[in-house]
């Protein structure tokens, strides 16, 4: 029997491990997928990154080389990287990221001890997963970690979460009883990862389920960014109100995901910390996006913005700011009725970049206000998670044209093309036609 015990345990103990090792296989793909734009900015030169990638069989010979002529025909180093990136992203396991903070590879390209600071603090344990060699882990800086692993016991309930988004979930010592609570199972579902790091999370409040959009609360706490489970839209502090903790004013604290409240997962960094905003008694909503929210206003056409829906930001000092919308119509364009050939072998000087913008503006309008916000209750986490995807995307695009990635114009529309070719994002309705469609009003072309 005694055997027997110690056998039982041994299986439980592997078990406990492959989970805690799935665990973190899925935080550093999401935190890859995150980064990437960071990471191919980091990485100026193409030597020796690609031949490292190559010699330990991450990319092929065919690719190594395509990458090479690209890098020497017309793309920018940070292109060819991103790109290769994006190839290692759908075979990703730990083993890509020992090799991205290798020694050679951090000594080369010193901007990625950054990138190794903000993986650090995200992924638990991290330090365990790349150690190849004593040598090795010594070069690397010895960051450390600001939140402890979950527990066994707690990386089991995340992953059985995976796929029900809304199951039987212990909100803890959140009653003023100090007694944990059972809540029922749902019929809400999701495909996203069982972790904290998903943009769409489940939350409670007493008895009330809902659902968290991490996007939306980026933009204020009086944004409505909860969805209950009848489909009504809440605040924070409204939902905290349904769930009968009325009185209390403080929703970090009585709003719980999974076990932890809103504040651990703010504090811990899995959360945004919402900025301050106060209610104003005529609601203005954000031009991009439709949410209310700490919001600014263009001195021209009086239409508001959030600081980060705008491109570029807000420029929250200037009193007397025009948004991109105006600053496109008033200013005058040299270039009219072009070909749409000319228009993507355009260097992206200071008006293509500005049109550019524009064109994104317009997407994200399309993508917030039109889809985002008329998603049907039928299989609604399934398709907001897919917009929130194809929003994510379209982030990176923004900083890769914010960061100067794009050498021509013709760049922004490669990637572009890539989202709406992209099978993950056809229910997002961002068809190549619709974008060709704006692309072409944009860019005035015959």
């Amino acid at each position: 029997m005694a055997s027997g015990g110690r056998d039982l345990s041994t299986r439980m103990s592997a078990e406990d491990e492959n989970i805690v090792n799935k665990y973190t296989n899925d935080i550093a793909l999401t935190c890859f997928k995150k980064y990437k734009v960071e990471i191919s900015g980091a990485i100026t030169t193409t030597f020796p990154f690609l031949e490292l990638i190559r010699d330990r069989g991450f990319i092929t010979d065919e690719m190594y080389e395509k990458s090479q002529e690209s890098f020497k025909k017309r793309f920018t180093v940070h292109e060819v990287i991103y790109d290769v990136l994006s190839e290692l992203e759908k075979k990703f396991d730990m083993s890509i990221l020992q090799a991205l903070f290798s020694k050679v590879i951090m000594n080369k390209y010193t901007d990625l001890y950054r990138i190794y600071k903000i993986f650090n603090k995200e992924i638990p344990d991290i330090k365990s997963f790349l150690e190849s060699d004593e040598e090795e882990n010594e070069e690397r800086p010895n960051y450390h970690l600001e939140q402890g692993m979950p527990s066994g016991q707690e990386a089991r309930n995340e992953s059985s979460q995976a796929s029900d988004i809304m199951g039987t979930v212990d909100i803890g010592n959140n009653s003023k009883s100090g007694k944990a609570k059972k809540r029922k199972r749902t019929t809400m579902h999701t495909e996203e990862t069982g972790n904290f790091n998903a943009e769409i999370l489940p939350v409670t409040c007493g008895d009330v389920m809902g659902i968290l959009i991490k996007r939306k609360l980026q933009r204020g706490a009086t944004v409505k960014c909860i969805r209950t489970e009848d489909g009504k839209w809440c605040t924070p502090r409204e939902f905290e109100g349904e769930g009968g903790y009325e009185k209390a004013s403080n929703w970090k604290s009585t709003v719980y995901c999974r076990g932890r409240s809103l504040k651990w997962l703010i504090e811990s960094g899995y959360l945004p910390q919402p900025p301050h905003d106060r209610k104003r008694k005529l609601e203005k909503k954000c031009n991009i996006c439709g949410d209310e929210g700490k919001i600014f206003k263009c001195s021209f056409c009086l239409s508001f913005f959030h600081e980060d829906c705008h491109i570029p930001p807000v420029e929250l000092e200037r009193k007397d700011w025009l948004c991109t919308f105006c600053t496109i119509e008033e200013s005058p364009q040299s270039q009219q009725h072009a070909s749409y050939s000319e228009v993507l072998l355009r260097q992206m000087g200071p008006e293509e970049k500005s049109k550019c913008v524009f064109l994104l503006l317009k997407l994200y309008c399309h993508l917030e206000k039109n889809i985002f916000q008329n998603i049907p209750d039928e299989h609604y986490v399934q398709k907001a998670s897919q917009c929130l995807q194809t929003l994510r995307t379209l982030d990176e695009i923004k900083n890769k044209l914010n960061g100067g990635c794009f050498t021509k114009v013709n760049g922004l529309v490669v990637d572009m093309k890539k989202i709406c070719q992209d099978s993950k994002h056809n229910d997002s309705v961002l068809t190549e036609e619709e974008f060709e469609k704006i692309f072409k009003e944009v860019f005035s072309i015959q």
